[in-house]
């Protein structure tokens, strides 16, 4: 390979590199938005939907709806341009009170990107400020006020629910996979009809990404959730197109 080619080769893996880590560092903060405190109305659309995963669903809603709680959350946003692969971890999670404040905090220390972002409500107002990575930890800056109308159109609705997504007629199937634990998959456009808005105003896209996949799997001790599993596959307007899978994993801890 002549100098010349191995130049070229070099330009483009690095840019390759580049764009999926701009990308990734917008989408590593997204889960954050479908959340009212009221129980979901989790109302079937499909066929292949069991009852009874849907009546534990119904519970578990309501449950995180009257409670307070914390979560923990770990996730990973995997893309890939121009055949360069690359995965973003994220850490973080939640605390949410039944009086519908909320301080939801992602995090993302890898080698090639250290970012962090925190949203709140607290007493109906609302706020978000980005952390500066310092001493091995994050210091976040001031927090900037934001109006009802302004945050929700920039952020989506709190995440004070169990799953970030509009379950309201979107469950497409709903079944059981082990000992108390369930899987349901959703319709990929309905669901998202309030994350979308959020991962455009992010990325900075002229349309609103396209998701092919949304499901969750969700684990619970019979009336209260434990543990939810999440995996989004979308594709985003930016340099031509880029498909990323995101997964988070959140575990409850209820107060």
């Amino acid at each position: 390979m002549s100098n010349t080619r191995k130049i070229e080769k070099g330009f483009w893996l690095t840019l390759a590199l580049s764009v999926i880590i701009i990308i990734l560092t917008g989408v590593a903060f997204l889960p954050t938005v479908f959340a009212r405190r009221e129980t979901t109305r989790a109302a079937a659309v499909g066929c292949d939907v069991d009852a009874e995963a849907m009546r534990i669903l119904g519970c578990c809603n309501a449950y995180a709806a009257a409670n307070d709680f914390t979560t923990t959350m770990t996730g990973k946003v995997k893309a890939s341009v121009v055949g360069v692969p690359y995965t973003q971890k994220i850490h973080g999670g939640r605390t949410v009170g039944c009086n519908g404040d909320v301080t939801d905090v992602a995090e993302s220390t890898s080698a090639l990107v250290k970012a962090a972002l925190k949203r709140e409500r607290r007493d109906g107002k609302y706020y978000v400020s980005r952390g500066d990575y310092k001493n091995k930890s994050f210091r976040y800056n001031t927090e900037q006020p934001l109006s009802q109308n302004n945050y929700i159109a920039q952020y989506g609705q709190p995440f004070t629910g169990i799953v970030k997504y509009n379950l309201d007629n979107t469950v497409i199937s709903a079944k059981s996979i082990g000992d108390n634990v369930y899987q349901f998959v959703l319709d990929p456009a309905q669901s998202t009809v309030y994350s979308r808005n959020e991962v455009k105003t992010t990325l900075g896209g002229k349309s609103y990404p396209k998701y092919k996949r949304v499901e969750f799997t969700l684990t619970t001790d019979g009336e209260r959730p434990v543990k939810v599993t999440t995996v989004e596959k979308f594709r985003v307007d930016k340099f031509g197109g880029t498909d990323c899978t995101a997964e988070y994993t959140e575990v409850f801890n209820f107060n």
